[in-house]
């Protein structure tokens, strides 16, 4: 049986550390330290994949629509009617710190012949996801192929050539993205 001094040395120990290991966990972040914290942060790329179909999203002219499974639709007439829906998503790490970003493609209509395409990705942020800004693609664009790999957006579509009509885009383009201090620039177009 231990005596009540070895019982004061012994309990106080345990506090203390489980409150070391807590002080660390929640300042890891904030040192930089990310690597041991990743297991514990890092959701799984389905997670990210459902929160992007249900996000909601700021389009470029500044209105907002929250996606249900990829999808916005509202209104019934020429002056009321809105669709949003999500075309395209990749996931994968944008930002070099082991969390997953997903990049979007969202399509518009509102209610004439133009679909508008557009590029925003979703910083994963720990606890939330957050957007950045979005890059115009065009009306009616076909989108071929969108990954993310080594930091970078990688975008396969095809848009309109000077003699193309609206609805049939045949120029084969690549463009390259990323997130520059945090904004979403196109790098390169080819």
């Amino acid at each position: 049986m231990l005596d009540p001094l070895k019982k004061m040395i012994i309990r106080p120990k345990v506090p203390v550390i489980v409150a070391l290991l807590v002080a660390f966990l929640l300042s890891a972040p904030v040192a930089g330290l990310t690597g041991g914290l990743s297991l514990w942060l890092t959701w799984p790329e389905a997670e990210i994949k459902n929160l992007a179909r249900n996000f909601e999203y700021c389009l470029v002219d500044g209105s907002k629509y929250r996606l249900k499974d990829g999808w916005y639709e509202s209104g019934s007439g020429p002056d009321d009617y809105v669709r949003v829906k999500l075309a395209a998503l990749a996931v994968g790490d944008l930002i070099h710190d082991e969390q997953p970003e997903a990049a979007v493609i969202l399509v518009s209509n509102f209610g004439g012949s133009g679909s508008f395409y557009e590029l925003t990705v979703l910083v994963n942020r720990g606890q939330d996801l957050e957007q950045t800004n979005n890059l115009e693609l065009g009306d009616r664009v076909e989108i071929k192929s969108l990954a993310i790999s080594g930091g970078k957006i990688k975008l396969h579509l095809l848009t309109h050539g000077p003699e193309d009509p609206m609805c049939c885009p045949s120029r084969k383009t690549t463009l390259i993205c990323g997130l520059v201090s945090g904004q979403l620039q196109l790098l390169e177009k080819y």
